[in-house]
């Protein structure tokens, strides 16, 4: 048993310090087994999680679940930066006080003399300390070479799209990038009485392309997607409460009936 009064803290230093103190507490000899067991590689799935939690809140507006998400997530990171320590990788200061420098060295329009008019002229002071300052150069042979392999396949698609307009490979404008889909589109449709191969492979350049329209008008797909998955599963929960309600079956003898529940459960969201 370890004994331990938790303060109520007035700062965000007191806040932040109670919880790495707790967090330090639990990895102890004396404190919990599974908390000691959690490895790196353990923590980075929880803080995947807890993050796709805290979209979860955002996204249904949700501001208490918000709060009680995001403290999940800075949980999760905190760990991880403790158990990093504990391996003498390096300090969470040292992690810390790194960003930090990062953050003020790639905002010269901020701390110090260079001007930005716009985000894209932030964007381009930011590669170019990058680049001239840092010395991180892009390989012309594997311009990808930053992208995560563990990245699920929605948003590879997206990072290989931002790195492909780094280096300039990019429509010059958005009907480019419209024509492109329904090119695609066309292709799929055609390709539906081929082999399962063929179609599988026509369905990915669709949906590489839809990324594509999403990267270009500034849309995350993974939260664009989400907010349609929640909207269909919602819609589903309405049209199946009106199903019971009038004692129409799930089947397709019934799917006229079923759609008209659909057009209505949209008009009540």
């Amino acid at each position: 048993m370890i004994t331990y009064s938790l303060k109520t803290p007035k700062t965000i230093e007191q806040a932040l310090s109670n919880l790495y103190e707790i967090i330090s507490l639990l990895r102890s000899e004396n404190g919990c087994p599974w908390d000691r067991e959690q490895t790196p590689k353990d923590v980075s799935g929880a803080i995947i999680d807890e993050t796709f939690e805290y979209l979860d809140a955002i996204l249904k507006k949700d501001i208490q679940h918000c709060s009680e998400e995001i403290g999940d997530v800075l949980l999760n990171v905190m760990m991880a930066l403790r158990i990093h320590q504990e391996y003498d990788d390096f300090s969470p200061v040292s992690s810390i006080h790194s960003v930090c420098e990062k953050l003020i060295r790639r905002h010269p329009h901020v701390f110090s003399d260079a001007e930005a008019a716009d985000s894209t002229e932030v964007l381009s002071l930011w590669n170019e300390v990058k680049r001239t300052v840092e010395g991180r150069t892009v390989d012309e042979n594997n311009i990808f070479r930053k992208i995560p392999s563990s990245l699920p396949e929605l948003l590879h698609a997206y990072e290989i799209q931002k790195s492909l307009k780094k280096v300039g490979f990019e429509w010059p404008d958005i009907s480019g990038v419209v024509d492109k889909i329904r090119e695609e589109f066309d292709e799929v449709t055609g390709a539906l009485d081929d082999s399962k191969d063929h179609l599988e492979e026509e369905i990915g350049d669709l949906l590489f392309s839809v990324v594509n329209l999403s990267r270009y008008v500034h849309v995350n797909p993974v939260v664009a997607l989400r907010r349609s998955n929640n909207k269909v599963m919602n819609r589903f929960n309405i049209v199946s409460d009106l199903a019971k309600e009038r004692g129409i079956p799930f089947d397709m003898d019934h799917a006229d009936a079923l759609n008209v529940l659909w057009e209505e459960a949209k008009k009540m969201e």
